[in-house]
């Protein structure tokens, strides 16, 4: 484990754009052990307290390929995602926990396929469309340092909600 990784979940912070952090690229998990799943179940906690919909580890300060997301009571965990194709395009004003009061009319794609391992390691494929598939591309963009603002200049925000 490195010193990013070394954490007691309790004291899970979020962090705030321009955090250094957010810019690195994550390396992929190789354990599937109890710490990573409490890690993934206090992520869930904190993403829920601040009203978002996606938090990845970079966005509370670990390195590691993962992140979680909820839309209308269904949550998921989603280690060491890759996203295999995709299909069609819109855009969307998103928000970020990690860059309060901006908001971004991103471009994404529609449908996706995404490769994935659960918190137990067990490999799964999902094809997903419309705001599953936008959330898991924004949370995947944190995992590569990505950030909304990458995707255009901010507009005026009434109210920031949204994936992580």
């Amino acid at each position: 484990m490195n010193r990013r990784e070394n954490h007691n979940t309790e004291s899970l912070s979020l962090r705030i754009y321009p955090d250094s952090v957010l810019r690195e690229v994550c390396e992929p998990v190789e354990r599937f052990d109890s710490e990573l799943r409490d890690l993934l179940d206090e992520m869930l906690r904190l993403m829920r307290a601040r009203e978002g919909i996606g938090l990845a580890a970079p966005q509370v300060g670990i390195l590691r390929r993962l992140f979680v997301c909820e839309i209308q009571g269904q949550s998921m965990f989603l280690i060491n995602p890759r996203i295999d194709t995709s299909a069609g395009s819109d855009s969307m004003v998103e928000g970020c926990l990690s860059l309060p009061d901006t908001q971004v009319d991103v471009t994404r794609n529609r449908e996706i396929r995404v490769a994935a391992y659960d918190a137990y390691g067990r490999k799964k494929q999902l094809e997903v469309t419309d705001l599953w598939a936008r959330v898991i591309q924004h949370e995947t963009d944190h995992l590569n340092g990505v950030l909304i603002c990458d995707h255009g200049d901010p507009i005026e925000a009434e109210s920031t909600g949204g994936a992580g």
